[in-house]
Order: structure tokens, then sequence, then C-alpha cells
């Protein structure tokens, strides 16, 4: 029973939106049931003792993981106690990158031991995993097709968000999802299964056009070209055609739906204030920073922060936003939250899990390596990491892949 709990927790990625405190430290509730599981697994299963690791420890990639661990530790640490924003307003620096070094880093990666050790165990939980994170995708994109249906949205600009305060929030947790939905339904032979597979596909890819969000977009077609690539060989000349007029057909669409709409105008705009010029601002100041603090990084949940105080010398002017939590690519988060070695350890991890892409699999590796492809893709234009549900995400496709 307990390693089918494991296996279902990504239901509850999402429902880090409640929050409390537990002996006055500030939780989420997946971080609590997680943590109390995880002190019954290792009591459980026995991992403090030696023969456990002998027998088990190979299974782990050891080097990256450790090292992750210890940018993220030296991400907390090279935060200063406080930190002014440029209104002088004053906030506890030190006590925000702890608790980022909390649930961004080490809850994940307690959920990535537990689920890696059952997966070993029992690789048909694998599949059980990814349904269960897609269930949990279907319940958020019902919630943003909702908003479209009666015009109730959370953000100012009209876009689908789901429970998010970011259209962008959910585009990044959604985009790996619709991936593993219509990957999974050409695998699948079982009917049913099939049914509900193209079903939460359709609603999540709904969703997710619902976004507007042009990067998680980009990144599902790049994920699908890299399937398209890797099954190219096996398949016949017609499917292949038919693969490639279909995705053809749907970004053609897609790119016509936004013609003429204000978003696709700012889009191509790098004069004024757009989507575009503002990320050009960001990649120049994170890159400036990158300059000053090239070996440690500048601290986790430091970047609004320092964004502000650098942005007019950089620039010579006043930047478009002047509030911005991260600088809007996966790489550049990794290297100033966490250093060059943080950098280092994620580009290792990612490496480690994407030569499945041309394994012969038939435990959803392929399709995770897939996922992963989505999140990199879209990393290059925002950052799928640094977020709860995001995180969790993140560790259970390294779960799979390592």
């Amino acid at each position: 029973m307990f390693p089918r709990l494991i296996a279902l927790a990504p239901l509850l990625f999402p429902l880090y939106l409640l929050r409390g405190e537990l002996f006055g430290i500030p939780v989420t509730l997946p971080e609590v049931l997680l943590g109390f599981a995880f002190i019954y697994f290792v009591f459980s299963e026995g991992v403090w003792r030696r023969s456990w690791w002998t027998k088990y420890g190979h299974y782990y990639k050891v080097w990256p993981l450790a090292l992750f661990v210890l940018a993220g530790v030296l991400g907390a640490w090279v935060a200063p106690d406080v930190s002014a924003m440029i209104d002088g307003t004053e906030f506890p620096a030190k006590m925000r990158a702890l608790g980022i070094l909390k649930g961004w880093i080490l809850a994940p990666m307690i959920y990535f031991f537990m689920a890696k050790f059952y997966f070993v165990q029992k690789p048909s939980l694998i599949k059980m995993s990814l349904r269960a994170l897609l269930l949990g995708g279907v319940f958020l994109s019902l919630q943003a097709l909702y908003q479209v249906v009666t015009g109730e949205f959370l953000t100012p600009d009209g876009r689908a968000s789901g429970p998010f305060e970011s259209a962008n929030y959910l585009a990044l947790y959604l985009g790996p999802i619709v991936v593993y939905a219509f990957m999974a339904f050409i695998r699948e032979r079982n009917v049913s299964w099939k049914i509900f597979l193209v079903l939460s596909g359709i609603l999540c890819l709904a969703a997710l056009y619902a976004t507007q969000s042009y990067a998680a977009w980009i990144a599902v077609v790049v994920a699908f070209v890299v399937a398209l690539g890797v099954h190219a060989r096996k398949l016949p000349r017609k499917v292949k055609a038919g693969i490639v007029a279909s995705l053809v057909v749907v970004a053609a669409l897609a790119v016509i739906s936004q013609l003429g709409t204000d978003k696709f105008a700012q889009f191509l705009d790098f004069s004024g204030q757009s989507s575009s010029s503002v990320r050009i601002e960001i990649y120049q100041i994170a890159a400036a920073m990158i300059q000053d603090h090239p070996i440690l990084g500048i601290g986790l949940g430091q970047f609004e922060q320092l964004y502000q105080v650098m942005a007019v010398d950089v620039l010579g002017q006043e930047p478009f936003e002047w509030n911005m939590l991260h600088p809007h690519n996966i790489f550049l988060g990794m290297w100033l939250s966490m250093g060059l070695l943080g950098l280092v350890a994620f580009v290792w991890l990612c490496l480690a899990g994407l030569p499945w892409l041309m394994e012969q699999d038939k435990k959803e590796r392929r399709i995770a390596a897939l996922m992963l492809v989505a999140m990199l893709a879209h990393g290059l234009f925002d950052t799928p990491y640094f977020k709860n549900d995001l995180a969790f995400e993140f560790w259970l496709l390294m779960a799979i892949l390592l």
C-alpha cells in the first residue's frame, strides 16, 4: 500500500498552495505529508543499515545529487541576512533562502529518494505515478477552462491560470504533462486507458492553449519533433507524413489564432514594452550579475532584489518591468541561485536522464525523457524549476530516468 501512495504523490504537487506552520516553521501540505512519509520510509525499509546501501545504493546517481544539495546549501549560505528592495523595503533574505532550500530542493529530493526506491522495486509504479501527475493536470485544466468560460480570470491580462497567480505558472506545469498524455496514448494498448489519455490530453492541451504561453507551445512542439526524430526510422512513411502534417496544422492554427492580437504584436515588438523586449533586458541584467558573482552566484531568492538594484546601471535607463522573480532562463536561474556548482549539477542530472530517448524501453522512461525535453526547451524562455510544484515535477522525472 505505501509504495502505491508514493506513486500517487504527484496528485499533491499543486497543493503546495495550502500552507501553514509546523512547530513555527512555514510549511506546505505536500511537504508535511511527504515528510511524515519519509520518516515511515526510513524506518520501514531500514535505510540506515549498511546492507541497505550495499544493495540499493548503486541505483542512485550519488555525485550529481550530492553536488545539487551542496549547491543549494551554498545558495542559502551566500544569501545575506537582510536585503532591501530599491524602495528601501527590507526583507529577511536569509530566511527566504532557507525556505527555498527546504521547499524547492530538500523536500522534492526526499520525494525523489522514496520514488526512486519503489520504482526500482516495482517499475509498474512509474506508469501509475505519471498518470497521477496527468490527473492532477486535468484538475488544474478544468479550473483554467472554467475561467475561460466564465471570464473569471485571476490574471489581469485575461489568461487562464487555474489556481495560480500567473498563467505562465500553469503553462510550465502543464507542458510536460501534455507530452506525456499523447505519447502514452500512442503506446497504450488498453482501449479504456487510451480514451482516458486522449481526453485528458485534450483537456490539458486546451488549458495550455488558454494560458497563451508561446514558450510552452514551442516547448511541446519541440518535444514532439524530438519524439518523431527518435521514432522516425521505425515508422511507415505514411504514418510519418501524417504526424508531420498534424504538427504543421496544429502549429499553423495556433499562429493564425494569435494574428491580430495584442500579445502577438507585442511578441514581435523589440523596441517597446513586450515579453520579448523585457526578456532581453532580464538577460542583460542576469549576465551582469554573473560577471559580478561567477562562482557562488547571488544566492537563493535574491534575484528580484538585485534585479531592481542593478537594472538602471546595466541598462542605462529604467527597465520596462521593475518586478522580476526569476531570470526567465533555467540555466541562468541555476547559475545565479545556486552558483556554478548548481549549474553543473543540474546539467549533469539532465544529461544522465536524456539518453533514455535512444533506448528501447517499456517502462515509460523514454516518455519521461521527452517530458524533460519539453521542460528544458521551455527553460530557454522561462524558469521551470524554482517553484514548489515544478521542483517536484522535475524530481519525479529524475526518479524515473536516473
